[in-house]
């Protein structure tokens, strides 16, 4: 859950942004769709291991050295269990906090891990959004400029309604994709994050190759499979009824 809500709205939001300034004023549209589509067929493999060297606890890590320039102290990443709120509240001198300020916040290892899974479905997204604003007839934008609306308004109530179809598409399949994600996050995980970024997938993985349980492990798949669902059935039913198919 941490994993989806610290991915889902940021990436959905950038990738509308950017879709809309592409179709607006950028030129070379293709150019920046190739570009930003390029994290995307990127093998997972090889870029999680790049992130997991750029999220390194070593000094001379990309990461660290961006994260020095503005005067703080080097971090461990994706070795890091403790919450982001934790660590800010120690570096202030505050060393005794409630236990769930660690257990009900996403760690610095799992926010690391999100900002590699915003940075590979910005591309998808931002393609798929920009073929969706493509296609919203451009008589609606001139009624909207000849009745004096501003760029706000023409947003709010004609990008948005018209572009509501792709945007629940983007939404279901970003659920269902971040609850059974595996490959990046095994990747990634270290033994100094604990188990702060086990998701149920990498749970059921450790159950049958390392405990040998494969009846708990199928029990967790089923599981797994009944909230993926059900998630998917609330989800089109709550935001199902504000999408705009048009007349």
């Amino acid at each position: 859950a941490l994993y989806a809500l610290g991915t889902i709205p940021v990436q959905l939001s950038v990738s509308m942004v950017v879709a809309y300034l592409l179709l607006k004023s950028l030129r070379a549209k293709g150019l920046f769709r190739v570009v930003l589509f390029l994290p995307y067929v990127t093998p997972v493999i090889a870029s999680a291991v790049v992130f997991r060297s750029i999220f390194s606890p070593h000094p001379a890590s990309l990461a660290n050295r961006l994260w020095t320039l503005g005067g703080f102290a080097e971090m461990r990443w994706l070795y890091e269990s403790r919450s982001i709120l934790a660590l800010a509240l120690q570096a202030v001198g505050i060393v005794n906090y409630p236990a769930w300020v660690d257990s009900a916040l996403p760690s610095l290892a799992l926010t690391s891990i999100v900002v590699y899974n915003i940075w590979v479905y910005i591309g998808y997204d931002t393609v798929i959004l920009l073929a969706g604003l493509s296609a919203i007839p451009r008589h609606y934008y001139e009624a909207a400029q000849i009745d004096g609306a501003g760029s706000w308004q023409v947003f709010r109530h004609i990008t948005l309604p018209l572009v509501s179809p792709t945007l629940f598409f983007l939404s279901m399949v970003a659920v269902i994709g971040t609850f059974k994600a595996f490959n990046h996050i095994y990747i990634m995980r270290t033994p100094g994050a604990r188990d702060s970024v086990d998701v149920l997938s990498i749970s059921i993985f450790d159950l049958i190759f390392e405990y040998h349980n494969a009846g708990y492990a199928a029990a967790l798949a089923f599981i797994l499979f009944i909230v993926i669902m059900a998630l998917t059935m609330v989800q089109n039913r709550l935001l199902g009824k504000r999408v705009f198919y048009g007349e």
